[in-house]
């Protein structure tokens, strides 16, 4: 068996899956009850951020210091994944996958060619439940890298590649990688690799807002999936 020629490293929200903000509402939540902080995300882009990010962001808008959001980061993280699954449970229908997400998954998922992974500012429960919930699943997930991972985004490349990598005769460099994203911060990750960047104006970055941070290609979204494709494997 050949080494797939390609990895595909694609972004969650606002890429494959969109939200009624549950993972804002979630942290809002908890900062709330842990530290009395109400909407202590407002005004905050999460778009491209990883979770240690925003939680050490919130941290400096409150008055308190970096080293005081490492040091609250396991309470912080654990107290968000409890309020995220409470969110779920009670509003089921507040996550989905974006048009062609699915599709465009299964399709690399059974391409002989490709090894497809995540590259999320998520930490990977979070990740997990929004997939689940967005009914995606979890069959990408055999490389990948996760918020939490990394200390900034651009750093999560080589944590993927590295498990994509594993027990392979002939690894993957990453001229073979494809960042799939809708921010300018995901082709920040590609550029600063080497790799391909695709850029999907799914989420809330203005389409020519990514189209000036000059991804290899930019669709306005996933469908149709033959288009979705050919822009990814070429």
């Amino acid at each position: 068996m050949t080494s797939p020629e390609r990895l595909i490293l694609l972004d969650l929200d606002g890429t494959l899956i969109s939200s009624r903000s549950v993972g804002r509402r979630a942290l809002e939540a908890t900062f709330e009850s842990l530290f009395g902080w109400a909407q202590a995300t407002q005004g905050l882009s999460f778009g491209g951020l990883t979770d240690p990010l925003i939680l050490r962001l919130v941290f400096e808008s409150q008055g308190s210091s970096a080293a005081e959001a490492e040091r609250e980061y396991e309470r912080v993280m654990a107290a968000y994944l409890a309020a995220l699954d409470e969110l779920l449970a009670r509003e089921p229908d507040s996550v989905w996958s974006l048009p062609g997400a699915s599709a465009f998954v299964d399709a690399l998922v059974g391409h002989e060619d490709c090894v497809v992974g995540v590259l999320t500012g998520n930490l990977e429960g979070g990740a997990r439940r929004k997939l689940r919930a967005a009914g995606l699943g979890e069959a990408f997930f055999s490389c990948g890298a996760f918020g939490d991972e990394a200390p900034t985004r651009n750093a999560l490349l080589p944590v993927a590649l590295e498990r994509a990598n594993r027990g392979r005769q002939r690894p993957l460099g990453p001229e073979q990688v494809v960042i799939v994203g809708d921010t300018p911060r995901d082709v920040a990750v590609a550029r600063a690799h080497g790799a391909r960047a695709l850029g999907v104006s799914t989420g809330a970055t203005p389409h020519d807002q990514l189209e000036a941070s000059q991804p290899d290609v930019l669709l306005r979204s996933l469908e149709p999936l033959k288009d979705a494709l050919e822009a990814v494997l070429r």
